[in-house]
């Protein structure tokens, strides 16, 4: 049996050994931490204005809502920002993101999606796990068929996209953040990104997005009652004006005439007449209704902390980088040193006993 005293006194016998192995993982720590891909994050947060009861009063609207109970609910169809993160991860979101612009250079203007396409996304790590850990899955992919895409671009009413587009929405997906603080209320939006301007100019355009995504939705319903009263006002406006011109044009051409017939039908084009600018006024009192109904289920935004270019990159920690290889380099010297030390033992107590 090896004691303690005799693995401390090999650990000593050995401290060279274990040196030359950390100054090893200490050169791979700085190959890791000069090359590794700067990250710049921006960040704006943003207030929704939310008309439907706030704090305890919404979460008791919400679980009575469960049980079929109504309390103070409206009929429009607002959309909470509990779910604003789920809009954010969809995939066509993230397609929206992926034709917005942003400035490689000052002059230089792309899409996000050329501009991952060039930048620097991965370092030296990223190209070690993705050649040992993720081998067996890139081997596995060079021999599965592409059928099944080619059957889901056969179908319109599917998302679908390509391998190259997908690599593009898995970094979205990974480098923007889209939060929503339940206790504050208000929206988190960040996004990472190689450089500071690319960084800054993607937050703004998933914060314009968003929000022009939440209005559309929230006024959605209003607006198409808004377009269907504007159909309806010009059609009455249109019944209106035929009737008032027939009706002017009996009164003058029988303003010296009179009879029962003459009177009978003058009163038949009065009644239609105003019967006519009735349903006329009606609509257009509803129309302005509508109107004023889409400025109301207009979601408000207030701005919190607006959209910064940030000056120094948030990663990678080289420091962390290099500490983290020293510990992997002191854990690996210390491994093969133990397994030299008890390998003889397992050898000679466990693979060479005779066999009963």
């Amino acid at each position: 049996m090896i004691s303690n005293d005799q693995i401390i006194r090999t650990f000593w016998d050995k401290r060279k050994y274990i040196l030359k192995v950390l100054l090893v993982f200490l050169v791979l720590g700085v190959v890791m931490a000069i090359f590794s891909p700067k990250k710049y994050i921006s960040r704006t947060v943003i207030l929704p204005q939310v008309i439907s009861p706030q704090g305890f009063g919404k979460r008791l609207g919400g679980f009575a809502r469960l049980v079929g109970i109504n309390i103070g609910d409206n009929a429009k169809n607002e959309i909470f920002p509990t779910l604003y993160p789920v809009i954010a991860k969809s995939s066509p979101f993230r397609r929206q993101i992926l034709n917005t612009n942003v400035n490689k250079s000052i002059k230089d203007t792309v899409n996000i999606k050329d501009y991952l396409n060039t930048a620097k996304l991965k370092g030296p790590g990223d190209y070690v796990k993705e050649y040992t850990i993720g081998l067996p899955g890139k081997v596995m992919g060079m021999f599965r068929s592409d059928k099944g895409e080619q059957l889901v671009l056969t179908d319109t009413t599917l998302f679908s996209y390509s391998k190259e587009e997908k690599r593009f929405l898995d970094y979205l997906e990974q480098n923007v953040s889209v939060s929503y603080n339940e206790v504050e209320g208000y929206i988190e939006i960040q996004s990472v990104m190689p450089d500071p301007l690319p960084a800054a100019q993607l937050t703004k355009n998933v914060q314009e997005l968003l929000q022009d995504y939440i209005i559309e939705l929230n006024i959605s319903k209003a607006k198409d009652e808004l377009a269907y009263l504007e159909q309806r006002v010009k059609e009455a406006d249109s019944v209106y004006k035929d009737i008032r011109d027939r009706f002017g044009y009996f009164r003058d051409r029988n303003k010296n005439y009179i009879s029962s017939v003459t009177e009978n039908r003058y009163e038949q084009l009065r009644t239609e007449n105003e019967l006519a600018y009735n349903v006329y006024s009606q609509l257009a009192s509803q129309l302005e209704s509508a109107k004023l109904q889409v400025k109301r289920d207009t979601p408000i935004f207030t701005i919190l902390k607006p959209v910064t270019v940030p000056l120094e990159p948030a990663g990678p920690n080289k420091v962390l980088i290099i500490f983290t290889y020293l510990i992997l380099g002191f854990l690996f010297s210390a491994l093969v040193i133990l397994f030299r030390l008890y390998w003889p033992v397992i050898k000679t107590n466990y693979l060479s006993a005779p066999k009963s």
